[in-house]
């Protein structure tokens, strides 16, 4: 975080910090986290900026509006926190890390953040005499407005007529800017490329023969087919095609309808970037005496695991080989072993089955175990969506 902020591209001053001891942002930045560290939360910190429209005359006045009411909107005022301030182009913005655990413990809540920090932006617009930019979030940020007393934003923006227009759509999310950014590669470029591939073709292997044309391939990923660009990153296939159509032609390609050309396809595995699912001896490092598949547990030619992924039909990836051979020539290969070799494959897997059925007991309790947590974490949202502005008798938010 602290080299993001430091880059050379841009004018960089060191703003004063807030309940900080230390001077440099890094040593900030460490102290912010280290703070933190009563809270639940593995997220310890929250960066945003405040990049004001040029137009307007005072920049230094809008940016304090802005993180007054950011820090009313979200309990924030006191929370230590640093910073810095970037001149790029002309243009001046400012960068802010918060530490997001107050002293008793709690964590910050940040339910709905976006739409929430919009709200704060709108307010700024209203008060500085811009026009409203459209967002998403209008008809909730709307409806907020009102129930915070603010009608004045919220007819200022029903008049803007930001409500009725059609949702933007962003070009790039986030961590798509950073794939960009990392790999050199243009992901629109990588899109048209697809989707080109995809109208000039009626099925599947023609597709792949398409896309290799063109630089790229298609491999298994862990949720459905990925295209893999020239530097070997991987982008899920629905999605691609899915923002392709959309950008490019005005409708999206649904995700049903890449299934279905791409669903027959033997794809090769993709895991952990460009590997795939299929395991090799010796990947991970000299194996346990007594792990499955290690020294201990056959003599040569053992039996080894193969990593789990894929889908529910295809748990190993396909059980495809590298060479192209489907499970019927293994079979045979069973079928003509000696009776002795057979005692030796029959003692190795009874060894594994005890193991193979602890293993599947505790992804079974981890499967269990995510399912609770995620609905645990809707459930929060909702609620706190839900009493968003509300106060009890006494005119305490209600959490």
């Amino acid at each position: 975080m602290a080299h993001h902020l430091m880059k050379s591209e841009n004018e960089v001053t060191v703003i004063t910090a807030r309940g900080l001891g230390s001077l440099g942002l890094h040593d900030q930045i460490r102290e912010l986290v280290a703070q933190s560290a009563g809270g639940r939360t593995d997220r310890p910190i929250y960066h945003l900026f405040c990049s004001p429209d040029p137009t307007i005359a005072d920049n230094a006045a809008a940016r304090v509006r802005f993180w007054a009411l950011f820090e009313t909107e979200f309990g924030m005022a006191g929370q230590p926190y640093c910073g810095v301030e970037h001149r790029k182009g002309g243009r001046l913005h400012e960068h802010r890390v918060y530490g997001i655990v107050r002293p008793s413990g709690t964590v910050v809540n940040l339910a709905w953040d976006y739409a929430r920090r919009e709200k704060c932006g709108r307010i700024v617009e209203f008060e500085f005499g811009m026009d409203a930019v459209p967002s998403k979030h209008a008809r909730s940020i709307a409806k907020r407005l009102r129930q915070d007393r603010r009608s004045d934003v919220a007819d200022w923006l029903v008049a803007s007529g930001t409500l009725e227009s059609a949702r933007p759509v962003a070009r790039l999310t986030p961590r798509e800017r950073l794939i960009e950014e990392r790999t050199g590669i243009g992901l629109d470029d990588l899109r048209r490329a697809t989707l080109v591939a995809w109208r000039e073709t009626e099925d599947g292997p023609a597709f792949l023969v398409a896309l290799r044309a063109r630089g790229l391939d298609l491999r298994q990923g862990r949720v459905g087919p990925v295209v893999v660009d020239a530097g070997g990153a991987s982008h899920l296939a629905t999605r691609i095609l899915g923002a392709a159509g959309r950008r490019f032609e005005g409708e999206r390609i649904l995700a049903a309808t890449v299934k279905g050309r791409l669903g027959n396809l033997q794809l090769e595995g993709m895991t952990d970037g460009r590997r795939g699912h299929h395991a090799t001896f010796g990947d991970a490092g000299a194996p346990a005496p007594l792990d499955p598949g290690g020294p201990g547990a056959a003599g040569p030619g053992r039996v080894g695991l193969r990593r789990p992924g894929g889908d529910p039909v295809r748990p190993d990836g396909g059980g495809v080989g590298r060479d192209g051979r489907g499970p019927g020539t293994a079979m045979g290969r069973l079928r003509s072993i000696t009776p002795a070799r057979g005692l030796v494959l029959k003692r190795g897997l009874t060894g594994l089955d005890p193991m193979l059925a602890r293993y599947g007991a505790a992804a079974a309790r981890a499967r269990h175990a995510t399912d609770r947590i995620d609905a645990k974490a809707i459930h929060d949202q909702r609620r706190a969506w839900a009493l968003w502005g509300r106060t009890d008798i006494w005119g305490v938010p209600l959490t």
